[in-house]
């Protein structure tokens, strides 16, 4: 975990791809919310936390000869900004997250439309250094 020395608190974790992913994204969010005094927004944002790492691991995971370096990790970061928190995943991949409504009985496809409803936006933007994107949420800090 890395956290800035400057005013802005920020942490960022690697996420390993066995198994327990969804687990260390949740237990990362959880403490650093804690540490922030944010427990107000914690299941929320642990909640968008693990969608997005979710679907970062299942559909942006590098499959290659050099997935698990730095460039092709999984990696969650989260910010405190003026009046918001921001949750940011960054994937190697290049598909586009698409927002649908699954049918009422899908077990699949609920991630982003979790994230939709929890937060109060998100999106996302390329990552032109390394060819991956960043998913982010974004959530209103308590008054």
């Amino acid at each position: 975990m890395r956290t800035a020395l400057a005013s802005t608190p920020f942490a960022t974790r690697q996420i390993p791809t066995a198994n327990n992913y969804c687990h260390v994204a949740r237990e990362f969010t959880r403490q650093t919310l804690q540490r922030w005094k944010l427990s107000s927004i914690c299941d929320d944002t642990v909640q968008i936390a693990s969608e997005l790492v979710a679907n970062a691991v299942r559909h942006g995971q590098a499959r290659t000869e050099h997935a698990g370096t730095p460039q092709t990790a999984v990696w969650l970061a989260l910010t405190l900004r003026p009046h918001t928190l921001l949750c940011v995943v960054r994937d190697p991949g290049r598909l586009r997250p698409h927002l649908t409504c699954p049918s009422p009985l899908a077990e699949r496809h609920r991630g982003l439309p979790i994230v939709d409803a929890l937060s109060a936006t998100w999106g996302w933007t390329d990552d032109d250094r390394t060819a991956g994107k960043f998913v982010w949420a974004r959530l209103s800090l308590p008054a």
